[in-house]
């Protein structure tokens, strides 16, 4: 089940990464002050990359989201950001609930995904030491 939230999860990412895409032809087209427009550039093309990544790990790297620590954290943050991204669109932009709603069901998705019961538990040896490396 996990398995088919995190890529129904990166298929809503690729949506995602499209808009994104798109907007950058929106920007280019809108009455910006310059500096504005470069900002505004600056900040879609980060989340265009985050974004990207996240539709990468979730479609392509399941298994390693799913039995990994670094898979959990990477759900764990994925989640945080969705939940403080809706939390700021609701202060910045009052409820505008089908974004509301998108946010809080990414939210969710992913935390799903990292404590959900039944992810594969990871041995010592799978373990990687900060300073040594493996083992």
């Amino acid at each position: 089940m996990v398995r088919i939230l995190l890529l129904l999860g990166g298929v809503i990412q690729v949506l995602i990464a499209a808009l994104h895409v798109a907007m950058f032809f929106g920007i280019a087209g809108s009455n910006m002050p310059p500096g504005v427009k470069q900002t505004a550039y600056l900040f879609n093309g980060c989340v265009l990359t985050m974004v990207l990544f996240f539709a990468y790990v979730s479609l392509l790297r399941r298994d390693d989201l799913l039995h990994t620590p670094l898979g959990r954290w990477t759900c764990v943050f994925i989640a945080a950001l969705y939940l403080q991204r809706g939390v700021v669109e609701v202060i910045v932009r009052g409820l505008d609930l089908p974004y509301f709603a998108l946010f809080c069901g990414l939210t969710a998705l992913y935390s799903i995904a990292a404590f959900w019961p039944g992810r594969a538990p990871v041995s010592q040896a799978d373990r990687v030491d900060t300073v040594g490396g493996i083992g």
